[in-house]
């Protein structure tokens, strides 16, 4: 899921001619870059770990929350296809 954010965010800002970056952008792009780590740190070993553990349920918790939000925001308004 940061994988697909981070290609899509980097697919779509070079068509901007000149970009400011918001306050609640870098936050999010903060946030999936620290969920990006913290599974990386998972996967080569360190998934004992407590801050590991924590930062994983909580990026999971929050991608499982937005799936279902744009899921139900499909359904509400009878979206047959994303583009």
């Amino acid at each position: 899921m940061v994988i697909g954010i981070f290609v899509f965010w980097a697919i779509t800002i070079p068509d901007i001619k000149e970009h400011n970056f918001e306050f609640r952008e870098l936050v999010v792009i903060g946030l999936e870059t620290c969920i990006l780590i913290f599974a990386f740190y998972a996967i080569f070993g360190f998934y004992n770990k407590m801050p590991v553990k924590v930062i994983n349920s909580i990026g999971f918790g929050l991608h499982l929350l937005a799936t279902i939000g744009l899921l139900y925001y499909m359904l509400a308004f009878k979206f047959d296809s994303l583009f």
